[in-house]
């Protein structure tokens, strides 16, 4: 066993704790040969041990505890709350209320409650589908929460279980109840994230097995030995010379190497404005460079237009967020790895960001942005779209490459702290530079760093530079595609 769970002696702690196949108990052990830490509990003191992996941080704890606190932090990361501007009476109507039970990226549980409106002589109220009358914004008792399966699950569920992951990542935190409640004007806002769940029989078993299941993917994680697969599939715009967008649909079609991707507009209209690169994945980020060139001469030759400007970056023109994706797979996706990729690789990469990409967050570019794919990897979706050259783009390859194979020997977490996460989403590059210097050293003392260097060196030089990528360039220049090909080859 890798994992032992550390309480402090509480009621449900010790319910937990019968039947859990991992050793537990309120004091780790001096000779605990493990390698993680799971906390549960209010009382817990913060693990003196750097050596370990930690679920559930007692100074995440106490702040997701602190209303104000909550919210603040939860509202920096583009989640709405209680406290939220779309409230604006003192007793909102939830049509529909959800408890989510997360546990490290998964949602083990949804339990819903419906309301219905009523109006008496004294104003209206709700009456939940179970008839026991509420108001205000408290979520009524437990029992008027029904357990909702997966194959049942609406679009209000799946949103409901999505921003509570989200919440979970954003306090900091690896699991906890997550209240969430949907407006009528179809909003849905965290009510509430408790780090300190109280649990039934059917939670008690549900999170039982979700930390065997930890230690069981952390055991294999740990004896893996071939390398993570990478692949990607950055964004780009195209613009005419008078200054408007063309829809890339004109040209691609939705699939292949070369396509188009959807931008959803207020009332759910989908658009096709941009276009995607989508290379053959590779273990080495060298290989994964040349592959991606091979896909921007593919899309040279599908866009035919010379004349339209290839754009890149963040948000080159307000409205239009680009992404550029980095896809994992044959490796485990969890929180460890998701915030080493926050830390050491989008906070270094927003020091060269342009004027205007920060404009993306908090709806895009959040941190710990992922999605799961079929195959069984996933993307990380934080980062903006970094076409903007070769350099950048074999530098974020190689980063990303050995982020992956020793993200478990990178140990800063600069962005736990709210004050360094309001400096990432606003773009503030001179307020991180200092940390950016550690965690760059932290990366240079790796064991395979200097078989990158050649990729990693000029990166790092723009990185203390600080030197703004140009948004408005026509980045196929840098590249040599189509307009600018006859110009000497690029050394990929």
């Amino acid at each position: 066993m890798q994992t032992f769970l550390l309480h402090s002696q509480e009621e449900d702690a010790i319910k937990l704790t019968e039947g859990l196949a991992v050793p537990s108990g309120s004091q780790l052990p001096t000779d605990w040969k493990g390698t993680a830490v799971v906390n549960w509990g209010a009382y817990l003191q913060e693990q003196t041990r750097q050596d370990l992996l930690t679920l559930q941080p007692v100074k995440a704890i106490i702040r997701a505890q602190q209303v104000k606190k909550r919210e603040e932090i939860l509202e920096l990361h583009g989640i709405k709350t209680a406290g939220s501007h779309v409230l604006q009476k003192q007793n909102p109507y939830f049509p529909f209320k959800y408890k989510v039970a997360v546990f490290h990226l998964q949602a083990l549980a949804i339990y819903e409650k419906k309301e219905s409106m009523w109006v008496s002589a004294t104003g209206p109220g709700t009456k939940n589908s179970q008839g026991a009358v509420s108001t205000g914004t408290g979520i009524g008792r437990d029992s008027s929460y029904k357990e909702v399966t997966y194959s049942q699950a609406t679009f209000h569920m799946r949103r409901a279980a999505r921003e509570a992951i989200k919440a979970i990542y954003a306090l900091g935190l690896d699991y906890g109840i997550v209240t969430i409640g949907i407006l009528s004007s179809g909003h849905t806002l965290v009510l509430n994230a408790d780090p300190v769940p109280k649990l039934n029989r059917r939670l008690t078993e549900l999170f039982a097995r979700a930390i065997e299941r930890y230690d069981a993917e952390l055991t294999s994680e740990l004896a893996r030995s071939e390398r993570a697969m990478l692949g990607s599939d950055p964004e780009f715009l195209l613009l005419s010379k008078q200054g408007k967008v063309v829809s890339a649909s004109r040209f691609l079609e939705r699939e292949g190497p070369v396509g188009c991707d959807a931008i959803v507009l207020s009332g759910h209209r989908v658009i096709l404005p941009l276009a995607e690169l989508r290379p053959q994945p590779s273990v080495d980020p060298r290989q994964l460079a040349r592959n991606l060139h091979r896909t921007m001469q593919l899309a040279a030759r599908a866009i035919p237009d010379e004349s339209l400007a290839w754009l890149s970056g963040g948000m080159p023109l307000r409205g239009f967020a680009l992404g550029g994706h980095i896809h994992f797979s044959r490796i485990w996706l969890n929180a460890h790895l998701l915030r080493a990729l926050d830390n050491y690789l989008a906070l270094p990469l927003m020091q060269i960001e342009g004027a205007t990409t920060a404009q993306r967050r908090p709806r895009y570019g959040f941190l710990g942005d992922f999605r799961r794919q079929s195959h069984g990897g996933f993307e990380y979706r934080t980062l903006p779209s970094w076409l903007v050259s070769p350099a950048v783009a074999r530098g974020v390859f190689a980063l990303a490459a050995i982020i992956a194979e020793h993200y478990l020997s990178l140990p800063r977490r600069p962005l736990m702290e709210p004050d360094v996460q309001s400096f990432y989403y606003s773009g503030k590059k001179e307020s991180v530079q200092e940390v950016i210097q550690q965690l760059w050293n932290d990366l240079e003392q790796l064991e395979n760093y200097a078989e990158y260097a050649d990729c990693l060196d000029p990166l790092k030089a723009m990185i203390i530079k600080r030197a703004p990528w140009n948004e408005l360039a026509d980045f196929r220049k840098t590249w040599k595609i189509a307009a600018y090909r006859s110009e000497r080859s690029y050394p990929l």
